[in-house]
């Protein structure tokens, strides 16, 4: 049983060893995630099962004896591992450059995360997000398939009328984490996929699709990239887009978008097909000849959107 115990915790050590390795210098990974909480909470497991067998050699270490203060060695260990912890927790020097040499901070830029109170979920037949402000107010999208679209990529964003970005409520798996994607047998960059939404998206991030930083793009006083504003002050209206790729095709993403009011009367909104990204590499513009459309728009039920201002 102890030499069971000893190489399971060597494996299982070695697993959590080198999926935290990776975890530093890789885009983020649900699947890898998943391996190295489990492989932690498998090595505690088996090193409390072993404390628990030695508990008793455990306590003749820790038994007072005369004339030896055996003490001092469990309290120094204690205030060492303290000290490093804390280090780690609020990021001293050393520890924060260490980090910086990770995929996370090397790529900063590049990375997207949505706002807390925006919550997304998907299966084969549809997709949903639904953002709720701190009054109350929300919107919620939800997309609906015709047939099962594996590896779909799909961004939903809104617009001010003026054509600014104003923030992101979905974007699919791995792009939220690289401009580099597995796409139809290759890979493939953001701005290939979901040109119109990775051009838009430069204002936020201040990369551009070909990695050019562009020092205009910053957030202001009046321009914060975040919805809660309009839904809360319900004084002026925005547009919502949703862009589509699906893989295998070889055709341009498609785009839907509708006008939102905080005028109108119901609350239901149904997105309208309005243009495809044939030619949007370059620059993100928007291609309304609905001629050159791609059949994949049958793949799309319909996409409605449901809007509760605050009032």
């Amino acid at each position: 049983m102890k030499r069971f115990l000893y190489i399971a915790l060597l494996f299982q050590f070695l697993a959590l060893l080198g999926t935290g390795v990776l975890r530093f210098v890789i885009p983020f990974s649900i699947e890898l995630s998943r391996l190295h909480i489990f492989a932690g909470a498998a090595t505690g497991t088996l090193i409390l099962i072993h404390i628990v067998d030695r508990l008793r050699l455990l306590k003749l270490k820790f038994k007072p004896r005369s004339g030896k203060k055996t003490w001092v060695i469990p309290v120094v260990s204690l205030l060492a591992c303290t000290a490093f912890w804390l280090a780690a927790w609020y990021g001293t020097p050393g520890v924060s450059h260490l980090m910086n040499l990770s995929y996370e901070q090397r790529n900063h830029a590049a990375i997207f995360r949505l706002q807390d109170n925006i919550a997304s979920k998907e299966n084969g037949s549809f997709l949903r997000t639904v953002k709720l402000s701190s009054t109350g107010a929300s919107i919620d999208i939800e997309l609906l398939w015709k047939n099962n679209p594996n590896g779909s990529a799909v961004a939903i964003w809104a617009e001010t009328k003026s054509g600014s970005i104003i923030e992101t409520l979905y974007l699919t798996g791995s792009l939220k984490y690289s401009e580099s994607h597995d796409w139809e047998g290759g890979t493939a960059k953001r701005g290939e996929i979901l040109p119109v939404w990775r051009h838009r998206y430069t204002t936020v991030c201040g990369v551009d699709p070909f990695g050019e930083v562009d020092l205009i793009s910053q957030p202001t006083v009046n321009h914060q990239w975040l919805l809660d504003q309009k839904l809360d002050e319900a004084k002026e209206g925005f547009v919502i887009y949703v862009e589509v790729n699906l893989p295998g095709d070889r055709m341009p993403s498609i785009i839907y978008a509708a006008n939102i009011e905080p005028e109108a009367h119901n609350p239901y909104t149904l997105l309208n097909l309005l243009a495809h990204s044939g030619g949007s590499q370059k620059d993100g513009e928007l291609n309304y000849n609905l001629n050159e459309l791609p059949m994949k728009h049958d793949m799309i039920e319909r996409i409605i959107l449901k809007t509760r201002w605050n009032q």
